[in-house]
């Protein structure tokens, strides 16, 4: 099931742009599939993507005064060789039955080559815990050791007793 993601963009980075749509991996970079950015009264613009959950994404915004923008709330950054920018990178938590609010982290810029799929470690899905099994997983009954064999008494014949 998708996620929904909330992206912002503040005033200050949008400037004198009036609309910008958000662009990445999540649609292939294609203009026409394009996340279209709302502004909001304070100047800021916002969007919201549904997203696959524990995947990790690149992504940026592309404004109508031709600029293209990082997200200021990016978990890190990702240095694209031979463009010479930086993609965004977003890490879409995974399900979860109890919401955590993210500790805030330092935003990163890895080089591209970390990004390779041999490197990138994605954590994995929360299980939840065994449930004991008591009917199905008895113990073995401990075989009790048997009664010590009673000897019968001796029997003994008048004329092995010797008198002294």
């Amino acid at each position: 099931m998708a996620k929904k993601i909330t992206f912002t963009l503040s005033a200050e980075v949008v400037g004198s742009a009036t609309s910008g749509l958000l662009l990445g991996e999540f649609n292939n970079w294609d203009y026409n599939e394009g996340i279209k950015l709302e502004k909001q009264n304070d100047g800021s613009m916002k969007t919201v993507a549904s997203l696959e959950p524990g995947k990790t994404y690149e992504y940026r915004f592309l404004l109508n005064d031709g600029r293209w923008v990082n997200d200021q709330s990016a978990d890190r950054y990702v240095h694209i060789k031979g463009l010479h920018v930086e993609n965004c990178v977003i890490n879409v938590p995974g399900e979860s039955i109890e919401t955590k609010k993210a500790p805030t982290k330092e935003k990163k810029v890895v080089e591209e080559e970390s990004l390779s799929p041999e490197n990138i470690k994605i954590p994995a899905k929360k299980t939840a815990p065994a449930k004991k099994e008591t009917a199905a997983k008895k113990e073995a009954p401990v075989k009790k050791a048997a009664p010590a064999k009673k000897e019968a008494p001796l029997k003994v014949s008048k004329s092995a007793i010797t008198k002294k």
